[in-house]
Parts: structure tokens; sequence; C-alpha cells
């Protein structure tokens, strides 16, 4: 399912890189941001199709993110994935209770990463 608007907030930067990476090489447009932040002004200008988040950022949770976009009638219809390296089961079910329509553990196979992300579109 290519051609579809991606945002990517990942706080460390080889990561991000490479998610924004694997993801245009499958045909998607795809905006990055580094934090919390960045991410939620991202989500408003762009209107993704859909948004990744890391679980831990340094100015904001992924749980935060998901809770101010999801508290805004502009951006709350867009599916959330997590994206964490803290997939732990009590943990995973905190992400998903919290509303994120699914998630994706870290490290992820570079393989298969992009197939991952198309079953969440």
């Amino acid at each position: 399912m290519a051609g579809k608007r991606l945002l990517v907030i990942e706080d460390d930067p080889a990561n991000l890189r490479l998610m924004v990476l694997l993801l245009k090489a499958a045909g998607h447009e795809v905006t990055g941001a580094l934090n919390g932040g960045e991410g939620l002004l991202a989500a408003r200008r762009d209107l993704p199709d859909l948004i990744l988040c890391d679980g831990r950022m340094p100015d904001m949770t992924g749980i935060e993110v998901l809770r101010s976009l999801r508290g805004d009638a502009a951006t709350a219809g867009i599916p959330m994935v997590a994206v964490t390296g803290l997939a732990r089961d009590g943990e995973v079910h905190e992400l998903l209770d919290a509303g994120f329509n699914g998630y994706i553990a870290k490290p992820f196979d570079i393989k298969t990463f992009a197939a991952q992300v198309a079953s969440f579109l």
C-alpha cells in the first residue's frame, strides 16, 4: 500500500533516519520528528495517514503524544503505532490500553519493517 503520508516520531537520530529511509523506499511520503513536541506540530500540520511514535522520549512519552493528538478533533482519528524497545508484556498492554492501534518492537527487522507498517494502513 504505497503512497501514504507517514509521520515518524523518534528521538534517536540513527533510528529515525533508518525508519524514514525504509519507508520512503517502500514508496511513502515520510516526515520525521526528533521529539514529541516536533511530532505534535508535524501531525497537526501534515495530517498524516499513520503516525509511528517512540514509546519514550526525553520531552514526552509516546502516551502523552497520543493523548494530545486524540484530544484534538483534527488528529483524533489518525492511527498511531508505538515503536518501542520496551516491548515487555506490561509495557505493551499499557501502550495498547492507552489507545495505540498497535506496536512494533525495537530492534526491528529491516527486511520486514515496511511490511509491518503497511499492515496498519
